[in-house]
């Protein structure tokens, strides 16, 4: 069953590595749920329960994000991409559904690609796709990627704006660029949020983080044909949510992932942005658990996940 309060749980993964166990049968799906740039755990906080009803749901921090610091690791697509593999290798021990946002769906696409073995399926919100030639970013989003170019100067003007805004008003502003209505997101979830912020629990190196993973995520999406081939490569069965009016993925790129993986289905949320989890969990889950439910269980469901009791 669901807990009512989740549980935080951290491994040693050549470091800390901290994960929230949302409970669920352990006759379900093991659903790993991986967030996207500058998120953590919180941003399943509303949809986890709800998918825990029926599944085993566990929320990972990648690293420098959440609870889990870089601690001399890499914030790399790439790098947590393997680490994320560590984690199902090592402590969920079986096979699972990798249930990605943005850089967290591209992470598990990647992850996908290269070890279908331990890849039940997965799902995609909003996932980050290969940049078309058409798809030109919003202007807050395009001054953001100049700014990321920039190192040293990108770190001091990330941490001086963190320092100005403080908490609670940096996750508004974070909210009303990945929300297309911020009235939306709960108050649970806020506080959660803007807790992770104030505490500063990734590191001391917050910002460095978040830029090493930016720009990673940036090199992937502007090779495209690689990205594409990758994407094309894939065996898993998939199913792809994506926010109609999302700011941050083009609709140009959605229908591109449909024609490279013309087996998935995509559904596509009116009225809603970048993170449906957030913002539209009931709507989400809705779409989510038919897909969980039909996928074939692995014949060591019924088994305690190790570390994770």
């Amino acid at each position: 069953m669901a807990r009512a309060t989740p549980v935080l749980r951290t491994a040693d993964l050549d470091g800390p590595f901290s994960w929230v166990d949302h409970g669920g049968p352990d006759s379900g799906q093991v659903v790993v749920a991986v967030h996207g740039l500058g998120g953590s755990h919180a941003n399943w906080h509303d949809l986890g329960p709800l998918l825990a009803q029926r599944h085993r749901v566990l929320a990972v921090d990648l690293a420098g994000h959440g609870r889990t610091p870089r601690a001399g690791r890499s914030s790399s697509v790439r790098a947590n991409c393997q680490l994320l593999g560590r984690f199902l290798s090592e402590v969920v021990q079986r096979p699972a559904v990798l249930l990605g946002n943005s850089m967290g769906a591209a992470i598990a696409m990647l992850h996908a690609a290269e070890n279908p073995e331990q890849t039940t399926g997965l799902a995609l919100i909003g996932p980050a796709l290969p940049r078309t030639r058409t798809s030109v970013p919003n202007r807050a989003l395009a001054k953001q990627v100049a700014l990321f170019a920039v190192p040293g100067l990108a770190e001091r003007s990330l941490a001086r704006r963190r320092a100005k805004l403080g908490a609670e008003a940096f996750v508004q502003a974070t909210l009303e660029l990945t929300c297309a209505d911020v009235d939306k997101v709960s108050p649970e979830f806020r506080d959660v949020a803007v807790r992770l912020c104030a505490e500063r629990a990734n590191g001391p190196d917050t910002e460095a983080a978040f830029l090493e993973a930016a720009r990673s995520l940036g090199l992937l999406v502007t090779r495209a044909a690689a990205y594409r081939s990758i994407i094309a490569s894939i065996t898993t069965p998939g199913v792809v949510l994506q926010g109609a009016a999302d700011r941050l993925v083009p609709a140009s790129g959605v229908r591109q992932l449909a024609a490279l993986q013309p087996g998935w289905p995509v559904h596509v949320l009116p009225g809603v942005g970048h993170v449906p989890q957030v913002e539209a969990p009931a709507a989400a889950a809705a779409l989510l658990l038919p897909f969980l439910d039909a996928l074939p269980l692995d014949s060591r469901s019924t088994e305690t996940l190790a570390g994770a009791s």
